[in-house]
């Protein structure tokens, strides 16, 4: 396991307990206190700037190279520990190497044990001044046409070659974040794809509301209609057969004077044939030879 973190510290033993106690996880300072408790820890090699150890472990021995370079802090372990930013192990060899330095005296410049091949040399040989310079002009070449990328004027540029250090971190992080960002884009245009479909769909419900509340409304106005008519429907009905009982009562009125009239006229007729009858019988009766 290979890591590398951030350190302000100019010399190994310059780095205290209560520094790692803030770069690792509180479980990991824990473990790295029982390891160093229980004498697991063997320095093998050191001078000021790294050294060499191993650690006997829970399933056997893992061996250790940590070293200071360019204000970063290089730690390797041969454990497959998922810990972060390193592991037990690790925390276990710079707590002991700090006791070893401040309880028993140890001065990493007045007794070094050189290590066979410095620490620096083995995972990040030193670079000339031109190559750091030449590093240095073509990562701000690279960053003044990543910034244009990320300002959409043009594609982002392919990762300049550089070697280990920081640079290439910063461009990988800027890589990493063009990346993040062409992903939301993708995902923003797909959501204002949506966006737009249901905007449209809004539109469609809007105006079918619009139309319905037009319909709506000449129901309504056909409704209040059809309710005047009835009502003068009604009344015009009720004057009808107001009209209707009036003009039943007026002939029945009429049928029965005309009836009454009738009646009079017969039983004059009938009293006038009578006085008629009684004229003309004694001429009926008188014989030929009298007239």
């Amino acid at each position: 396991m290979y890591n590398k973190i951030p350190c302000t510290a100019q010399r190994i033993d310059q780095i205290y307990p209560y520094t790692l106690q803030s770069a690792v996880t509180a479980p990991t300072f824990k473990l790295g206190l029982q390891y160093l408790s229980h004498h697991r820890v063997k320095i093998l090699e050191f001078d000021e700037l790294g050294l060499a150890s191993e650690v006997e472990g829970e399933s056997g021995r893992y061996q250790q190279r940590i070293y200071l370079d360019h204000n970063s802090l290089f730690t390797r372990c041969s454990c497959t520990s998922p810990e972060r930013p390193f592991c037990r192990h690790c925390v276990a060899v710079l707590l002991e190497f700090h006791r070893l330095t401040t309880v028993q005296g140890l001065d990493p410049l007045k007794e070094p044990a050189r290590l066979a091949k410095p620490l620096s040399e083995e995972e990040n040989p030193p670079s000339s001044v031109s190559t750091q310079l030449r590093e240095i002009t073509l990562f701000m070449d690279w960053l003044k046409l990543a910034v244009k990328a990320l300002q959409g004027e043009q594609a982002f540029p392919e990762k300049p070659a550089l070697g280990p250090g920081e640079l290439r971190v910063w461009a990988q992080s800027l890589q990493r974040l063009q990346e993040r960002w062409q992903q939301s884009e993708a995902e923003r245009a797909i959501l204002d794809a949506d966006l737009a479909a249901r905007m449209k769909q809004l539109e469609a419900a809007l105006l079918e509301t619009h139309e319905l509340h037009a319909v709506c409304e000449g129901l309504q106005q056909e409704l209040a209609r059809n309710r005047d008519l009835l009502a003068r429907t009604a009344q015009e009905r009720d004057q009808l057969g107001e009209r209707l009982k009036a003009t039943v009562d007026e002939l029945i009125l009429r049928h029965r004077l005309e009836l009454e009239g009738l009646a009079t006229s017969r039983q004059e007729i009938s009293a006038a044939l009578e006085a008629l009858r009684h004229v003309e019988a004694p001429h009926l009766t008188q014989s030929p030879n009298e007239s």
